[in-house]
């Protein structure tokens, strides 16, 4: 029971009281009756009448005062209920927020988790296949915007409020932000750059393309030209022979992607069909020497082009082993950043359920 209706209670009982008393007198005043249990020193019937009347006066302007003080704490009980009920409806807002946020942030850990397996996956096989145009895609989970975009004031607020007992519940709320921030923004530039990644690899390997077109129409122009001048036996030539053998495993290995829906591995054609072609080149070199029909020019575009293919895949490894630097310290399920985001969300979890 309040302080004011304790209060109350001892007025109604003191008033109730009082009237009683007054009622005894007035019966007393009436009758006048000797001997009269209430003696009272007046000199005739005004005398007593006005001394009556001065103390039911002084009684009821008494009680007034006393009724005018209780009517003053009721309103004041009133504004403090009236407060009371802004209090809790705004820690009930607090609250609703925060479990806005945990669930923001279960899907943005699980998020972060899944775009770390996707990551993994990506870097082991750039840095296993590299020529390959492997693919990183990326989850769409507008949560982390919808989490920076929320009240950042009432969410300190209600960490402040429900955290109040933890000494390190600023520094909770400033990590929060912190890390949600880093994630939303380090997701981002990791999308940017990987599409520039791929937007580099897709032009390398359409140059490349460009130039293996270019070398099979080398190869056939020299073949044409051991055919006019050796119409017989132009075949059993070394070069011609050589660069014939050549073209025919690249078209083979190309009809092989095609029957089995793979992609071309340039790797494959530089390390099984270039680099054979280039040592058998060097015999020939060393041993018969060049021919006149372009036998030089094409073993050096080829070399070139062993060189760029290699020079593709030390840049896609780079690329490679950055994801990787980048998985082992923000998107592995064991990283400090994300452990110290999965600490904040138990936390939050613990003030909603």
């Amino acid at each position: 029971m309040t302080k004011i209706k304790v209060f109350k209670n001892i007025l109604i009982v003191f008033t109730t009281i009082i009237f009683l008393i007054i009622i005894w007198i007035s019966f007393d005043l009436i009758n006048e009756t000797s001997p009269k249990q209430i003696e009272i020193d007046f000199a005739n019937k005004s005398d007593i009448i006005s001394g009556y009347g001065t103390l039911i006066g002084g009684v009821l302007s008494f009680l007034s005062i006393l009724f005018v003080i209780l009517s003053l704490l009721e309103q004041r009980q009133q504004i403090l209920r009236n407060e009371e009920l802004v209090r809790t409806e705004n820690q009930k807002e607090l609250l609703d927020k925060l479990k806005l946020l945990n669930t923001f942030l279960k899907s943005m850990i699980d998020g972060i988790i899944e775009q770390g397996t996707v990551m993994e996956k990506y870097y082991l096989e750039e840095q296993t296949q590299p020529s390959k145009m492997n693919r990183m895609y990326f989850l769409v989970n507008r949560n982390f915007a919808r989490a920076v975009e929320m009240d950042s004031l009432s969410i300190y607020n209600g960490i402040k409020f429900y955290l109040k007992d933890d000494p390190d519940w600023e520094k909770t709320f400033l990590n929060l932000f912190t890390l949600i921030d880093f994630y939303k923004e380090g997701i981002e530039e990791l999308r940017a750059k990987y599409t520039s990644q791929i937007n580099y690899k897709v032009e390398e390997q359409r140059k490349i393309g460009s130039a293996f077109l270019k070398l099979m129409n080398m190869c056939a122009s020299m073949i044409d030209d051991y055919k006019i001048a050796n119409p017989d036996n132009y075949m059993s030539l070394p070069w011609a022979k050589l660069v014939n053998q050549f073209t025919g495993e690249y078209y083979e290995y190309l009809q092989e992607c095609e029957d089995n829906d793979e992609a071309t591995d340039f790797r494959v054609i530089s390390n099984d069909i270039l680099i054979e072609f280039l040592r058998v080149s060097m015999e020939f070199r060393n041993t018969i020497g060049y021919d006149i029909f372009g036998s030089r020019n094409i073993v050096s575009f080829v070399a070139d082009l062993r060189k760029q293919i290699n020079e593709i895949e030390i840049h896609c490894k780079y690329y490679a082993k950055d994801i990787e630097e980048q998985y082992n310290s923000y998107f592995s399920p064991e990283n400090d950043s994300l452990d110290k985001l999965k600490k904040i969300k138990i936390k939050i979890e613990t003030i909603v359920t």
